[in-house]
């Protein structure tokens, strides 16, 4: 947008202009019958952008009109980030003609999409924009980068309140929403049962419309089988149809709700020290594929966003598959055991555990959670993890994989104290016993992976080297398939 600007001497530089001088430019800019991009005179990424939005024109005039329907916006933070990809499309003659999607993900993000959006429902351009599509208004909320940013607890809790905020605000505004749920395969990208996902979701983000991105493995896995793809698509149904008749209310929504507050601003402050601790990059590259991961044909993107070495940069695909190759499993279970021992001084407070007990019997959304860490504890094994562990050195070890084996520890005693079992997944006995069945034919793998990953560390002879290499990459496929839920 920046460089449209300056062609035409509009701007010189529009990043430099503050969000409200942003927004009104583009408005005004919307209004206006001129053309922006007449040539594709730019430079390659921005031809490439405007070139998109010609070919999805094209798709509709050409194939039909619901060819291409969504303009999906990554990292969406700011209001101007949806009006300049209005204006964009307006310039390719799709106004009234696409939804666009911004899509939070971070947890920042999250907490800041209903003021957001809330700008945009005041815009006269944008409201001009709603009017063509009917009311319809498509928000995409991610998984994946909210728990890589704050762990698995806060970001399932976040995800919950802006889901809810969204919808009220949308009915405030007389808008139609459609909230669209951007779940991977893993527990820490929003994976596990999805009917009973769509089922603790609060009941008017729903409404009997639902929309959700099914990816990796797990398509095949859904699928792949007349008979189990016709089950899972029943189930959704199910949920959906469920969820937009009449839900129970529950008396103590809100003092559950001040309960999860202080429980996820307690696991964040965990997660956040762990991540945040100098030795975790080092314990991440050298206890983890991570840096053979992005060698792999296994995504339609890069590893990192940027050619950085910080975790904020690194995709959440990549980051959720290093930890279930090294079998941590962190993004799914990290933090909970503290906020749990915290909240009712390690079981200790009666009352409070009792609490605790009553919102995982009666509230979906808790329950589910509880459940989906269940699995992530069941499907980690700590004794392989300490193998990769060997992997760096004494000091990195000690600081990173002592704390998460402590967390571990911790978090499987507690959520067993919770739901009062004695056992994980214990009212899962089929899932138990398929994780008991499977492990003997993976477990090898890891052994295998952990010698070739120390192979490599001293081996300097280049063919070598690219012989280990290829060994390696052989190794995460063959992990990958046997655990399946990888992301």
């Amino acid at each position: 947008m920046a460089e449209i600007f300056a062609s035409y001497s509009i701007f010189a530089d529009y990043q430099a202009l503050a969000e409200p001088d942003k927004i009104n430019v583009l408005t005004r800019e919307i209004g206006s019958a001129r053309p922006l991009t007449a040539q594709l005179q730019f430079s390659a990424p921005t031809n490439e952008t405007v070139a998109l939005l010609r070919l999805m024109r094209r798709a509709k005039d050409e194939i039909d009109e619901d060819a291409v329907q969504t303009y999906i916006i990554s990292m969406t933070n700011t209001a101007s980030h949806v009006l300049e990809t209005l204006l964009l499309a307006k310039d390719a003659g799709l106004l009234g003609r696409i939804d666009i999607a911004p899509l939070f993900e971070t947890v920042s993000d999250l907490d800041a999409a209903p003021q957001i959006m809330a700008a945009l429902f005041e815009n006269a351009a944008y409201r001009r924009h709603l009017e063509l599509r009917g009311q319809r208004q498509q928000i995409m909320i991610g998984y994946s980068d909210s728990n890589k940013d704050g762990g698995y607890l806060r970001a399932n809790w976040m995800l919950f309140l802006a889901q809810r905020t969204l919808a009220r605000l949308c009915d405030q505004y007389g808008v139609k929403l459609t909230l669209f749920h951007g779940r991977g395969g893993s527990l820490g990208r929003g994976g596990g049962p999805a009917n009973r996902a769509i089922l603790a979701q609060p009941p008017e983000s729903v409404r009997g419309r639902v929309r959700l991105t099914e990816q990796g493995e797990v398509i095949s896995t859904r699928y792949a089988n007349m008979a189990l793809a016709r089950r899972h698509m029943e189930q959704l149904v199910n949920s959906v149809l469920l969820t937009a008749g009449r839900r129970p209310r529950f008396a103590q929504e809100e003092a559950w709700a001040q309960r999860m507050d202080a429980l996820s601003d307690i696991a964040f402050h965990k997660y956040r020290a762990l991540v945040t601790q100098p030795e975790f990059l080092t314990y991440f590259h050298e206890a983890t594929p991570i840096d053979h991961i992005g060698a792999l044909n296994i995504g339609s993107r890069p590893a990192r966003r940027k050619a950085t070495q910080g975790i904020s940069d690194l995709r959440a695909i990549p980051w959720v598959f290093a930890w279930t190759q090294s079998r941590v499993s962190l993004p799914s279970w990290y933090g909970v055991g503290t906020a749990v021992e915290q909240w009712c001084a390690d079981g200790q407070d009666a009352s409070k555990l009792a609490e605790l007990r009553e919102m995982y019997r009666q509230w979906p959304l808790f329950c589910t959670v509880l459940d989906n860490v269940q699995m992530g504890l069941a499907k980690a094994d700590m004794e392989i993890a300490s193998l990769y562990a060997e992997l760096t050195d004494d000091a990195t070890r000690t600081a990173i994989f002592s704390d998460i084996l402590d967390e571990f520890q911790r978090t499987e005693r507690l959520v067993l104290l919770v739901v009062e079992e004695d056992q994980l997944l214990a009212k899962e006995p089929v899932l138990r016993r398929s994780i008991k069945v499977r492990n003997p034919y993976v477990d090898p793998m890891n052994y295998i992976q952990v010698a070739l990953l120390q192979k490599l560390k001293t081996e300097r002879d280049a063919e070598r080297r690219q012989q280990l290499t290829a060994a390696v990459l052989s190794s995460v496929n063959g992990i990958a398939a046997g655990l399946q839920n990888t992301g």
